[in-house]
């Protein structure tokens, strides 16, 4: 027959704390651990918006496409050095 007994952790940290107490806490830390991947969220969508400006305005778009195409570019795949083939 079991027993109805309340579960509890082998090491209460706050054994005096109320629901409410440790639910504060608990939020508190769960909001310091959101911020920081928040903004690396943020760092990163930054990042993808300015390379995607980058990639398609018309002077350093068509140059890096150009490059792409080509495989001139240091790293692109099968890439030559540049100093190969040029005059």
């Amino acid at each position: 027959m079991p027993t109805a007994r309340p579960f509890r952790l082998p090491i209460d940290p706050w054994p005096q704390a109320s629901l409410g107490e440790r639910t504060a806490v608990g939020s508190v830390l769960v909001l310091l651990l959101a911020l920081p991947c928040v903004a690396a969220a943020l760092v990163l969508a930054l990042a993808v918006i300015l390379v995607q400006h980058a990639y398609r305005s018309y002077d350093l778009g068509t140059a890096l496409r150009a490059g792409f195409d080509r495989r001139a570019l240091p790293w692109g795949r099968g890439a030559k050095p540049l100093w190969i083939g040029r005059r």
